[in-house]
């Protein structure tokens, strides 16, 4: 696929979910400048990129997430959001924390396959290559990772869902005390508990 059509198609998109995230619309022309530039160096280098869509929304988090970063711009986890969608997640870029809890805080042989599938988002078929197993202990291990990760998750943060299943907000649970190299990582991306 040409750089030229797939931008046409996701632009306007991703430039209305990052003027959600930041307040100046010169600061999300800029960012949605940089995502093309980053899309043009994939696209160059024959990068493997298998969902366009979700590929640029993660690299336009990303890239939010850096902006936050780099202008010390704290950011918040706020209870009682209104709905979620596609174009209306949190400030903070949770998906570098997932990772982040995935790879250090579930057992190896689920962590491998949950990061794979939920935050480098390939394929399962490519999942079940990379690890040397078949599909269908690829999608068990997927499957076990992501029940173990959302055990760990609601011990410590109370998450409130929409009618159509959701997630509307969360909360840090007053009696859990957070592990001190997660909330250095938190810090990292000005996640604020």
């Amino acid at each position: 696929m040409q750089f030229e059509s797939i931008w046409k198609e996701y632009e306007k998109p991703l430039l209305n979910f990052i003027k959600t995230k930041v307040n100046d619309d010169n600061i999300g022309e800029d960012i949605v400048q940089e995502v093309g530039i980053k899309l043009h160096t994939a696209i160059h280098k024959n990068e493997s990129i298998n969902n366009y869509k979700s590929w640029l929304f993660q690299v336009t988090r990303n890239t939010i997430a850096d902006y936050y970063r780099k202008n010390k711009i704290p950011t918040t986890i706020i209870k009682d959001q209104p709905e979620v969608t596609e174009t209306s997640i949190s400030n903070a870029c949770v998906c570098d924390l997932s990772g982040f809890v995935i790879q250090n805080y579930l057992p190896k042989q689920y962590a491998e396959a949950l990061y794979l599938s939920d935050i480098e988002q390939k394929p399962q078929k490519e999942i079940a290559k990379i690890l040397d197993l078949s599909l269908t202990a690829t999608k068990s291990r997927i499957q076990r990772g992501r029940k173990k990760l959302k055990e760990l998750v609601t011990d410590c943060i109370e998450i409130s869902y929409n009618t159509k299943g959701q997630i509307t907000g969360f909360l840090l649970k007053n009696d859990c005390e957070l592990p001190p190299e997660l909330i250095t990582e938190m810090g990292k991306i000005n996640l604020i508990v």
